[in-house]
Protein backbone atom coordinates (compact mmCIF):
# COMPACT_ATOMS: atom_id res chain seq x y z
CA UNK A 1 0.00 0.00 0.00
CA UNK A 2 1.83 3.47 -0.95
CA UNK A 3 0.29 6.06 1.45
CA UNK A 4 0.24 10.48 0.44
CA UNK A 5 0.19 13.05 3.09
CA UNK A 6 -1.47 16.24 2.20
CA UNK A 7 -0.17 19.50 5.04
CA UNK A 8 -1.53 22.86 4.98
CA UNK A 9 0.18 24.17 8.46
CA UNK A 10 -1.51 27.62 9.28
CA UNK A 11 -0.67 30.24 11.99
CA UNK A 12 -2.67 28.60 14.03
CA UNK A 13 -3.70 25.35 13.71
CA UNK A 14 -2.32 22.32 11.11
CA UNK A 15 -4.47 20.27 9.06
CA UNK A 16 -3.20 16.51 7.59
CA UNK A 17 -4.27 14.24 5.45
CA UNK A 18 -2.85 10.62 4.90
CA UNK A 19 -4.70 9.15 1.76
CA UNK A 20 -4.34 6.04 -0.38
CA UNK A 21 -3.32 6.15 -3.99
CA UNK A 22 -7.53 6.30 -4.85
CA UNK A 23 -7.70 9.13 -2.54
CA UNK A 24 -9.28 7.30 0.09
CA UNK A 25 -8.66 7.97 3.56
CA UNK A 26 -6.43 6.62 6.00
CA UNK A 27 -6.19 8.93 8.46
CA UNK A 28 -6.54 12.69 9.22
CA UNK A 29 -5.58 14.80 11.79
CA UNK A 30 -5.82 18.70 13.31
CA UNK A 31 -2.68 19.70 15.38
CA UNK A 32 -1.21 23.09 16.60
CA UNK A 33 0.78 25.06 14.14
CA UNK A 34 4.01 24.46 12.75
CA UNK A 35 5.15 27.75 11.55
CA UNK A 36 7.76 29.65 13.50
CA UNK A 37 6.36 32.95 12.83
CA UNK A 38 3.40 32.46 14.93
CA UNK A 39 5.06 29.14 17.19
CA UNK A 40 7.88 28.42 19.41
CA UNK A 41 10.23 25.25 18.59
CA UNK A 42 9.14 23.74 21.70
CA UNK A 43 5.74 23.81 20.23
CA UNK A 44 6.52 22.99 17.26
CA UNK A 45 7.98 19.47 18.09
CA UNK A 46 5.26 18.95 20.19
CA UNK A 47 2.51 19.39 17.63
CA UNK A 48 4.63 17.11 14.77
CA UNK A 49 4.84 14.29 17.44
CA UNK A 50 0.86 14.65 17.74
CA UNK A 51 0.72 14.78 14.15
CA UNK A 52 2.98 12.23 13.40
CA UNK A 53 1.18 9.45 16.09
CA UNK A 54 -2.79 10.64 14.87
CA UNK A 55 -1.84 10.06 11.45
CA UNK A 56 0.52 6.64 12.57
CA UNK A 57 3.19 7.63 10.19
CA UNK A 58 5.70 6.20 12.47
CA UNK A 59 7.32 3.27 10.49
CA UNK A 60 5.67 3.58 7.40
CA UNK A 61 7.05 4.56 4.02
CA UNK A 62 5.13 7.90 2.66
CA UNK A 63 5.28 7.85 -1.39
CA UNK A 64 4.46 11.62 -1.82
CA UNK A 65 4.03 14.81 0.78
CA UNK A 66 2.72 17.66 -0.83
CA UNK A 67 1.02 21.11 0.69
CA UNK A 68 2.14 24.18 2.29
CA UNK A 69 4.67 23.75 5.32
CA UNK A 70 8.19 25.13 6.65
CA UNK A 71 10.73 22.64 4.73
CA UNK A 72 11.82 21.76 8.02
CA UNK A 73 9.16 19.36 8.77
CA UNK A 74 10.49 17.35 6.56
CA UNK A 75 13.58 17.09 8.54
CA UNK A 76 11.21 16.11 10.95
CA UNK A 77 9.21 13.20 9.61
CA UNK A 78 12.38 11.68 7.87
CA UNK A 79 13.52 10.73 11.62
CA UNK A 80 9.19 8.99 11.72
CA UNK A 81 9.16 7.85 8.84
CA UNK A 82 10.79 6.56 5.49
CA UNK A 83 9.73 9.75 2.39
CA UNK A 84 10.56 9.23 -1.51
CA UNK A 85 9.27 13.25 -2.15
CA UNK A 86 7.65 16.22 -1.27
CA UNK A 87 6.45 19.03 -3.06
CA UNK A 88 5.84 22.71 -1.59
CA UNK A 89 2.99 23.53 -3.28
CA UNK A 90 2.01 27.03 -1.45
CA UNK A 91 -1.09 28.27 -0.17
CA UNK A 92 -2.12 30.06 -3.98
CA UNK A 93 -2.32 26.72 -5.33
CA UNK A 94 -4.08 25.08 -2.61
CA UNK A 95 -6.85 27.53 -1.87
CA UNK A 96 -7.36 27.62 -5.78
CA UNK A 97 -7.56 23.56 -6.05
CA UNK A 98 -9.90 23.40 -3.38
CA UNK A 99 -12.07 25.46 -5.06
CA UNK A 100 -11.42 23.68 -8.78
CA UNK A 101 -9.72 26.27 -10.71
CA UNK A 102 -6.39 25.29 -12.24
CA UNK A 103 -5.97 27.93 -14.39
CA UNK A 104 -5.16 31.24 -13.83
CA UNK A 105 -7.28 32.55 -10.37
CA UNK A 106 -7.55 35.02 -7.57
CA UNK A 107 -7.50 34.03 -3.95
CA UNK A 108 -8.39 36.51 -0.91
CA UNK A 109 -6.90 34.24 2.30
CA UNK A 110 -8.16 35.17 5.89
CA UNK A 111 -7.43 33.18 8.57
CA UNK A 112 -4.93 33.94 11.43
CA UNK A 113 -2.87 35.82 8.69
CA UNK A 114 -3.83 37.09 5.77
CA UNK A 115 -2.81 37.49 2.21
CA UNK A 116 -4.53 38.16 -1.70
CA UNK A 117 -3.14 36.37 -4.47
CA UNK A 118 -3.39 35.95 -8.38
CA UNK A 119 -2.05 33.73 -10.51
CA UNK A 120 -1.86 35.24 -14.13
CA UNK A 121 -0.63 33.48 -17.47
CA UNK A 122 1.65 31.02 -14.87
CA UNK A 123 3.11 33.77 -12.78
CA UNK A 124 2.31 34.14 -9.42
CA UNK A 125 1.93 37.19 -7.38
CA UNK A 126 1.02 38.25 -3.34
CA UNK A 127 0.10 41.42 -1.72
CA UNK A 128 -0.32 41.78 2.21
CA UNK A 129 1.08 38.62 4.76
CA UNK A 130 3.80 40.30 6.29
CA UNK A 131 2.97 38.55 9.53
CA UNK A 132 1.36 39.20 12.29
CA UNK A 133 4.60 41.45 13.90
CA UNK A 134 4.60 43.92 11.01
CA UNK A 135 0.81 43.82 9.83
CA UNK A 136 -1.56 41.05 8.54
CA UNK A 137 -4.48 43.21 7.89
CA UNK A 138 -7.79 41.93 7.46
CA UNK A 139 -6.53 38.48 9.39
CA UNK A 140 -8.04 36.45 11.81
CA UNK A 141 -5.28 37.83 14.10
CA UNK A 142 -5.99 41.78 13.21
CA UNK A 143 -9.71 41.09 14.11
CA UNK A 144 -8.51 39.80 17.26
CA UNK A 145 -6.19 42.44 18.36
CA UNK A 146 -8.12 44.80 17.39
CA UNK A 147 -11.04 43.58 19.60
CA UNK A 148 -8.52 43.55 22.81
CA UNK A 149 -7.81 47.13 21.59
CA UNK A 150 -11.54 47.84 21.64
CA UNK A 151 -11.88 45.77 24.91
CA UNK A 152 -9.28 47.62 27.00
CA UNK A 153 -9.96 50.90 25.95
CA UNK A 154 -13.76 50.52 26.35
CA UNK A 155 -12.60 49.39 30.15
CA UNK A 156 -10.51 52.46 31.06
CA UNK A 157 -12.93 55.22 29.22
CA UNK A 158 -10.99 55.95 26.35
CA UNK A 159 -13.61 54.38 23.80
CA UNK A 160 -16.47 53.37 23.15
CA UNK A 161 -18.56 50.77 25.07
CA UNK A 162 -18.42 47.68 23.51
CA UNK A 163 -19.94 43.86 24.76
CA UNK A 164 -16.18 42.88 23.76
CA UNK A 165 -15.23 44.01 27.19
CA UNK A 166 -17.07 41.29 29.05
CA UNK A 167 -16.84 38.49 26.12
CA UNK A 168 -13.02 38.54 26.02
CA UNK A 169 -12.35 38.09 29.66
CA UNK A 170 -15.69 35.37 29.64
CA UNK A 171 -14.24 33.52 26.95
CA UNK A 172 -10.75 33.16 28.79
CA UNK A 173 -12.41 32.18 32.01
CA UNK A 174 -12.20 35.20 34.32
CA UNK A 175 -15.58 36.72 34.98
CA UNK A 176 -16.63 39.33 33.21
CA UNK A 177 -15.40 43.00 31.87
CA UNK A 178 -13.43 43.00 35.66
CA UNK A 179 -11.70 40.16 35.02
CA UNK A 180 -10.30 41.81 31.60
CA UNK A 181 -6.90 42.64 32.67
CA UNK A 182 -5.94 39.33 34.42
CA UNK A 183 -7.79 37.43 31.32
CA UNK A 184 -5.08 39.39 28.64
CA UNK A 185 -2.23 38.52 30.97
CA UNK A 186 -2.79 35.27 30.82
CA UNK A 187 -2.23 34.56 27.34
CA UNK A 188 0.96 34.96 27.64
CA UNK A 189 1.62 31.95 29.97
CA UNK A 190 -0.54 29.36 27.63
CA UNK A 191 1.61 26.42 26.94
CA UNK A 192 -0.28 25.23 24.38
CA UNK A 193 -1.11 27.52 21.76
CA UNK A 194 1.02 30.74 20.90
CA UNK A 195 -0.11 34.61 21.97
CA UNK A 196 -0.92 35.23 17.96
CA UNK A 197 -2.57 32.32 17.33
CA UNK A 198 -4.83 33.48 21.03
CA UNK A 199 -5.45 36.39 19.67
CA UNK A 200 -6.61 35.20 16.32
CA UNK A 201 -8.80 32.58 17.99
CA UNK A 202 -11.08 35.35 19.33
CA UNK A 203 -12.45 36.26 15.59
CA UNK A 204 -15.34 34.30 16.59
CA UNK A 205 -16.14 36.17 19.35
CA UNK A 206 -15.93 39.25 17.28
CA UNK A 207 -18.51 37.70 14.87
CA UNK A 208 -20.72 36.40 17.82
CA UNK A 209 -21.15 40.31 19.49
CA UNK A 210 -21.60 41.74 15.90
CA UNK A 211 -24.25 39.38 15.23
CA UNK A 212 -25.97 40.72 18.87
CA UNK A 213 -25.76 44.32 17.25
CA UNK A 214 -22.36 45.12 18.94
CA UNK A 215 -21.62 48.36 16.88
CA UNK A 216 -17.81 47.89 17.73
CA UNK A 217 -17.38 44.78 16.44
CA UNK A 218 -19.40 45.28 13.08
CA UNK A 219 -16.95 48.32 12.48
CA UNK A 220 -13.86 45.51 13.40
CA UNK A 221 -15.27 43.48 10.83
CA UNK A 222 -16.09 45.85 7.95
CA UNK A 223 -12.66 47.55 8.73
CA UNK A 224 -11.38 44.05 8.17
CA UNK A 225 -12.79 43.61 5.19
CA UNK A 226 -12.25 47.03 3.48
CA UNK A 227 -8.33 46.38 4.31
CA UNK A 228 -8.22 43.27 2.83
CA UNK A 229 -10.33 44.06 0.07
CA UNK A 230 -7.53 47.12 -0.29
CA UNK A 231 -5.13 45.03 -0.80
CA UNK A 232 -6.82 42.73 -3.58
CA UNK A 233 -8.21 45.63 -5.67
CA UNK A 234 -4.09 46.66 -5.65
CA UNK A 235 -3.11 43.58 -6.77
CA UNK A 236 -5.76 43.08 -9.84
CA UNK A 237 -4.85 46.47 -11.01
CA UNK A 238 -0.84 45.95 -10.43
CA UNK A 239 -0.81 42.83 -12.65
CA UNK A 240 -3.75 43.38 -14.84
CA UNK A 241 -6.36 40.73 -13.69
CA UNK A 242 -8.57 40.92 -16.04
CA UNK A 243 -12.63 40.85 -15.39
CA UNK A 244 -13.12 36.70 -16.46
CA UNK A 245 -10.43 35.77 -13.57
CA UNK A 246 -12.00 34.22 -11.22
CA UNK A 247 -11.88 35.06 -7.37
CA UNK A 248 -12.47 32.33 -4.65
CA UNK A 249 -11.67 32.66 -0.65
CA UNK A 250 -10.01 30.56 1.76
CA UNK A 251 -8.93 30.69 5.47
CA UNK A 252 -11.87 30.68 8.95
CA UNK A 253 -12.46 34.54 8.72
CA UNK A 254 -14.76 33.78 5.96
CA UNK A 255 -16.74 30.99 7.38
CA UNK A 256 -20.03 31.79 8.91
CA UNK A 257 -18.67 35.96 8.72
CA UNK A 258 -21.65 37.48 6.82
CA UNK A 259 -20.48 40.59 7.92
CA UNK A 260 -17.09 40.36 6.78
CA UNK A 261 -17.94 38.32 3.57
CA UNK A 262 -20.27 40.67 2.55
CA UNK A 263 -18.54 44.29 3.05
CA UNK A 264 -15.99 42.19 0.84
CA UNK A 265 -18.24 41.25 -1.68
CA UNK A 266 -20.03 44.94 -1.35
CA UNK A 267 -16.33 46.69 -2.00
CA UNK A 268 -15.65 44.23 -5.04
CA UNK A 269 -19.47 44.93 -6.94
CA UNK A 270 -19.37 48.85 -6.07
CA UNK A 271 -16.11 48.92 -7.88
CA UNK A 272 -17.39 47.60 -11.10
CA UNK A 273 -16.02 44.39 -10.81
CA UNK A 274 -18.22 41.71 -11.73
CA UNK A 275 -15.94 38.73 -12.05
CA UNK A 276 -17.10 35.13 -10.47
CA UNK A 277 -17.05 34.55 -7.25
CA UNK A 278 -16.84 30.98 -6.23
CA UNK A 279 -17.33 29.61 -2.68
CA UNK A 280 -15.02 26.80 -2.17
CA UNK A 281 -16.30 23.26 -0.69
CA UNK A 282 -13.23 21.62 0.49
CA UNK A 283 -10.63 23.26 2.72
CA UNK A 284 -7.02 23.88 1.33
CA UNK A 285 -5.90 20.68 2.80
CA UNK A 286 -7.73 18.69 -0.04
CA UNK A 287 -6.34 20.84 -2.53
CA UNK A 288 -3.58 18.47 -3.07
CA UNK A 289 -6.07 15.80 -3.51
CA UNK A 290 -7.87 17.98 -6.21
CA UNK A 291 -4.86 18.97 -8.29
CA UNK A 292 -3.55 15.42 -8.22
CA UNK A 293 -7.50 14.29 -9.57
CA UNK A 294 -7.20 16.39 -12.17
CA UNK A 295 -3.50 16.21 -13.15
CA UNK A 296 -4.29 12.50 -13.50
CA UNK A 297 -7.28 12.45 -15.35
CA UNK A 298 -7.23 15.89 -16.52
CA UNK A 299 -10.41 17.13 -15.32
CA UNK A 300 -11.80 17.74 -12.21
CA UNK A 301 -15.64 17.70 -11.18
CA UNK A 302 -18.78 18.17 -9.37
CA UNK A 303 -18.53 14.54 -8.20
CA UNK A 304 -14.87 14.65 -7.69
CA UNK A 305 -15.04 17.69 -5.38
CA UNK A 306 -18.12 15.79 -3.40
CA UNK A 307 -16.14 12.71 -3.21
CA UNK A 308 -13.54 14.60 -1.30
CA UNK A 309 -15.95 16.21 0.71
CA UNK A 310 -17.93 13.00 2.16
CA UNK A 311 -14.47 11.32 2.22
CA UNK A 312 -13.54 13.99 4.50
CA UNK A 313 -16.23 15.77 5.93
CA UNK A 314 -14.16 17.61 8.51
CA UNK A 315 -12.59 18.94 5.67
CA UNK A 316 -15.68 20.36 3.42
CA UNK A 317 -15.65 23.91 3.44
CA UNK A 318 -19.21 26.28 3.77
CA UNK A 319 -18.49 29.70 3.80
CA UNK A 320 -22.26 30.17 5.10
CA UNK A 321 -20.96 28.28 8.34
CA UNK A 322 -19.03 28.68 11.17
CA UNK A 323 -16.91 24.91 12.01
Amino acid sequence: MKYCLSIDSGGTKTAAVLYREDMSREAVTVCGSLRSNTTSAGLIAAHTAKLADDLGLRGKRIAAIGGTFEPALIDSLKKICETDGYTVDGELDLGLSAAGIFGDGLLALSGTGATVFARIGGSKEAAGGYGAAVSDEGSGYWIGREAFIAAIRDSEGRGERTTLTDAIPEKLGFGGRDGLREAIFSIYRDGIRSPTATVAHFTPTVVKEAARGDAVSVGILKNAAGLLYGQFSYLCKKHGAGPDIPVTVSGSVWRGNPVFTGEFIRLLRESGDNRPFIAPVLEPVLGVLAKRIYMTSGKFTEEDAAFLAREYPEFSYDINKSK
